[in-house]
């Protein structure tokens, strides 16, 4: 089964070594935090944001569940990672065009030229990165690497203002995810999508593509990105003025319901 919001929480909390009173600090009770924590209280959208926000949490702050080997030398694929996983693209970005002399297959160039197209992407390099992202596109390899730079790809020229070419590269990207077995790392599809949309002003349709993705995590028994989601989905509901606490309540039901298979007992 997922794992909770609660239990991310607290996850998240222990990993950034904060104790419940440092994090509860001027946006809840104590008492409150621990009822999340322990999923006996589910955080409206605003206390989730500033939860979320002391946490670090980052919509634009994503690490692959499982990196690609970008080369056959393990001590230099770890650099990659942990460079990855830090968000240090600066650093990626060096390590990656001074360590190109030992790839040879085209599952490795397109690993190489993927991660180098987020190096330059975080980097604010769109012209680079874009060329890269179209270099990891010519080389054969793994179809879900494929659809994730296609959807990053969209993302880049979004920022571009290209609606037209966004929705194209999102859709080449959902295409490619019918032809492969499941991996966590599909998860990001769905949200970088619902993030599309949501640069895109086009809120429901942000919202959709979230349902979908949490739907779609749910069904495979995990929890990658799940917290992400969630935190997305609370900010569009801010936007969208969904602060009728009836309608609020009806739309928390149903998202927990399909975020973590809870039974709704309605016979009260």
């Amino acid at each position: 089964m997922a794992t909770k919001l609660g239990t991310i929480i607290k996850l998240k909390r222990n990993e950034k070594g904060f104790s419940q009173k440092e994090l509860a600090n001027d946006i809840c009770a104590q008492s409150m935090l621990s009822a999340i924590e322990n999923n006996k209280y589910v955080p409206n959208a605003q206390l989730l944001i500033r939860l979320c926000k002391r946490l670090e949490i980052n919509l634009n702050e994503i690490s692959l569940a499982d990196n690609y080997a970008v080369s056959s030398n393990k001590q230099f694929n770890k650099q990659v990672e942990y460079l990855c996983n830090q968000h240090q693209y600066s650093e990626l970005k060096n390590y990656l065009e001074s360590n190109n002399s030992n790839l040879k297959s085209a599952e490795q160039l397109q690993a190489y030229y993927y991660y180098l197209a987020v190096a330059c992407l975080q980097t604010g390099e769109l012209k680079a990165a874009e060329q890269d992202l179209k270099l990891s596109l010519a080389e054969s390899g793994s179809k879900t690497l494929q659809s994730l730079t296609y959807m990053a790809l969209s993302y880049l020229v979004v920022l571009k203002k290209q609606k037209g070419l966004a929705l194209k590269n999102m859709d080449l990207a959902f295409k490619e995810i019918n032809q492969v077995n499941y991996d966590e790392n599909q998860n990001i599809l769905y949200y970088l999508a619902a993030l599309i949309y949501f640069k895109l002003g086009e809120f429901t349709k942000s919202v959709t593509m979230l349902d979908e993705g949490i739907a779609f995590i749910t069904k495979h028994d995990s929890h990658y990105m799940l917290a992400n989601f969630y935190y997305l989905m609370a900010i569009l509901a801010d936007k969208m003025g969904q602060e009728d606490k009836r309608a609020e309540a009806s739309n928390r039901q149903s998202l927990f319901n399909e975020l973590f298979g809870e039974k709704i007992y309605k016979d009260i």
